[in-house]
């Protein structure tokens, strides 16, 4: 029985843990994925950027220099 909690309670954990970094991770590409289907990026974040002649700074994070 405690064996079975314990796995649970670290299901539950990485999940929660994981949903974010997942969820970033696809929504960092979405201007590709709309590029490559000959789209425009439909996110609210990408349109307001795009109106402003801008990268959007959420999907496309600017790399870091050293």
């Amino acid at each position: 029985m405690n064996i079975t909690k314990l796995l649970t309670a670290g299901a539950f954990a990485f999940a929660l843990f994981a949903a974010p970094v997942i969820a970033a991770d696809s929504h960092a590409k979405c201007c590709v994925d709309a590029k490559a289907a000959g789209k425009e990026c439909a996110h609210k974040c990408c349109v307001d950027a795009k109106a402003a002649s801008k990268d959007c700074e959420k999907c496309n994070k600017p790399k870091e220099t050293k």
